[in-house]
């Protein structure tokens, strides 16, 4: 049986998904204005491959990943998330899209899906462990996945004081139980799977955020596609300033 406390979390997350105000999309649009071009969560695609797979889109939002994973040859995609109205949303894109027949999605929550055991060969998710409690979530996915099979994520870190200094300015675009990942969390990660491995982006971009508020657009690309090279080769190996980054893509096996 689930504790209660995680029932609470759950029922916050949702009462806050289902309700999500102006507040919260004005906050929502001066973060992603902020990070502008050196957003690299996109990144996560490189360590996984859905071609020919069953693929578990694990917090699937309006299903913008499902129809991406589909593209990308993955032979079947079932998403959940906690928000009725974006599986709504979902289906029906799903429907519009004229694949249906390769995509479902549920209403279900992240620490109990409710999927039998070892169903999935891939599971995916982006920025949702950040608002679960971190050790449940990470068994139920290792419960659904397949022998063999891979999970990867990418989730924000917690450490930079760049970033702690950005979430404590936009509280409404935030809910109230998410905590961006620590140090720490890698262990909790490395004890569930034990082939885990992580990878960071975004360090030095941080410092320049404010340039994305002036710089014409150009600009902007030629300056994050320079200093993520620089971030690159800087975060390789140096466990130290791996924690600052903004971003850990989290590869579990």
């Amino acid at each position: 049986m689930t504790p209660q406390p995680t029932k609470d979390l759950v029922e916050r997350e949702k009462d806050f998904w289902e309700s999500t105000d102006d507040e919260f999309l004005r906050a929502r649009r001066v973060i992603r204005a902020s990070i502008g071009e050196f957003n690299r969560y996109r990144d996560v695609h490189d360590y996984y491959d859905p071609r020919g797979k069953v693929v578990l889109d694990y917090g699937c939002g309006n299903g913008d990943l499902t129809f991406e994973l589909l593209e990308r040859g993955a032979d079947r995609v079932i998403g959940f998330d906690i928000s009725e109205s974006l599986v709504e949303e979902a289906r029906a894109q799903a429907q519009h899209l004229g694949v249906a027949d390769r995509a479902e999605f549920h209403v279900a929550d992240a620490h109990e899906t409710g999927f039998p055991d070892a169903t999935f060969d891939l599971v995916v998710g982006i920025a949702i462990l950040h608002h679960l409690l971190l050790p449940d979530a990470l068994l139920e996915i290792r419960r659904v996945l397949k022998p063999g099979g891979r999970a990867v994520f990418v989730e924000p870190l917690q450490h930079n004081p760049i970033l702690r200094l950005g979430r404590a300015l936009t509280p409404a675009g935030r809910t109230p139980d998410e905590h961006p990942l620590t140090r720490d969390d890698w262990d909790v990660c490395r004890s569930v799977f034990p082939g885990f491995r992580h990878y960071e982006r975004e360090l030095l971009t941080l410092v320049f955020i404010p340039l994305n508020w002036i710089l014409p657009r150009a600009g902007k690309r030629w300056l994050a596609r320079n200093l993520s090279r620089l971030d690159d080769r800087i975060l390789v190996g140096r466990e130290g300033l791996r924690k600052h980054a903004r971003l850990t893509i989290l590869v579990l096996e």
